[in-house]
């Protein structure tokens, strides 16, 4: 596996290895540095540990289907999610898209498609130049630290966020001025517990609190879109 390269960072999420050790080769003749997982839970420890460009994700694997972890990976990195698989059922894909996939790749794979689409997903991702996304916004009295998911407020302090209230933040930061549907937001928050559309409403009551708590004034810096969802209206700098 190559370990650096200027072209990008790949994490292969695939539990079958002629498929794997395939698309692998593909990449890393092409100059991509790649790692690999067999299953969710090395990707998890993988991307806690390092940055991707791109995660290309198996839909299906031995501890769980790939779509209940694409708003986990869109909450907690930058990195592009493209989904291979094998089926040719539109609904998995509209939802895959839903959650927040980038692309999806249809088995078995044309080496120059798999190659066109991690190019086109980076080339998306990242900015004039050549940098990824960023990952400090900055507010009005207030900054958000998505890789060290961490909330600082111009005097200086901090707040502590949970999981679940870090995920939720982080996930309308990344939506800019749009709303994120409340389905989107119940599968984001999902975890050891499912979570509901309470449960939602309960997340977003207490970000909202701590964030007002530091800074002092009254405006919804997280808005409440009836029938749809919620959006952040913090005005950035």
């Amino acid at each position: 596996m190559s370990e650096q390269s200027e072209q990008g960072r790949i994490l292969l999420v695939e539990d079958e290895p002629t498929v794997r050790d395939l698309h692998d080769a593909i990449l890393v003749s092409a100059g991509f540095a790649t790692r690999v997982a067999d299953n969710l839970a090395e990707m998890r420890r993988e991307l806690r540990r390092s940055r991707y460009d791109i995660v290309l994700l198996d839909l299906r694997l031995p501890d769980g289907n790939a779509l209940d972890a694409i708003p986990e990976i869109r909450a907690n990195t930058s990195a592009g999610i493209i989904v291979a698989t094998s089926s040719r059922d539109q609904g998995e894909r509209l939802s895959g898209l839903e959650r927040g996939a980038d692309q999806f790749l249809e088995k078995p794979i044309h080496p120059r498609e798999l190659l066109a689409r991690v190019r086109n997903v980076i080339g998306r991702l990242r900015t004039p130049d050549g940098s990824q996304e960023a990952l400090v916004y900055r507010f009005e009295g207030w900054t958000a630290d998505l890789l060290a998911r961490k909330v600082t407020f111009a005097d200086g302090g901090d707040v502590h966020l949970t999981d679940r209230e870090f995920r939720l933040l982080e996930a309308l930061i990344r939506n800019g001025d749009r709303p994120v549907h409340r389905e989107r937001l119940i599968a984001l928050l999902s975890g050891d517990d499912e979570a509901t559309d309470r449960a939602v409403d309960k997340v977003v009551y207490r970000t909202r609190l701590k964030l007002h708590e530091h800074l002092g004034n009254n405006a919804p810096l997280i808005e409440t879109v009836h029938g749809y969802g919620y959006r952040l209206i913090a005005r950035s700098l």
